[in-house]
């Protein structure tokens, strides 16, 4: 599954949270050993299986598969952990403002694992993973009018991907172990 199946399947859901969001939420949660869903999956609220319906039921199978893809990544270790983003011969902007949300939802997802596992900020300390995730809210503010078409814009977006993709491969060493001790 890639983003723009995905992100065409919640468009005909009618979600307003876009695919890289998505991602960056789960893959969050993920980090923290959280691995229950059931709480970002959509309700089927029609008895009559309407087309919203069926809808809402593809893009949460499409979820669920997205979801054990990066369960995998983890599981696999090394640093082959992507964000899904759309596809590089989509416009720069495009790809930015995607990241953008991406690295949003994995900060929402942090504060969602920190009071769901009712860890203390502290104790997660202030070195490497509180600099990732407060760069990580700096990337979330990103927006389409500081991004131009140039070849420095490209170098600089792909060093932000990679620094993205690494950093979540650290920040699941570090956060996995947090659900047990909960």
């Amino acid at each position: 599954m890639n983003y723009s199946d995905l992100e065409k399947l919640r468009i005909s859901a009618s979600l307003t949270t876009n695919a890289a969001e998505f991602h960056g939420l789960i893959s969050s949660r993920l980090c923290f050993g959280i691995d229950n869903f059931e709480d970002l999956t959509l309700e089927d609220s029609s008895d009559d299986r309407s087309v919203t319906s069926i809808q809402i039921q593809e893009f949460n199978d499409a979820f669920l598969k997205i979801l054990n893809e990066a369960k995998d990544h983890f599981k696999k270790g090394g640093f082959n952990f992507e964000p899904l983003l759309p596809s590089d011969s989509e416009p720069i902007e495009y790809r930015a403002l995607a990241l953008a949300s991406w690295c949003q939802g994995f900060v929402d997802g942090y504060g969602m694992s920190v009071a769901e596992l009712e860890i203390e900020i502290k104790k997660l300390g202030d070195g490497e993973a509180a600099e990732i995730i407060e760069d990580f809210a700096q990337i979330s503010t990103l927006d389409s009018n500081s991004i131009s078409d140039e070849q420095d814009e490209e170098i600089a977006f792909m060093e932000l991907v990679e620094y993205v993709s690494v950093s979540v491969q650290l920040l699941y060493e570090d956060f996995r172990g947090y659900k047990n001790e909960s």
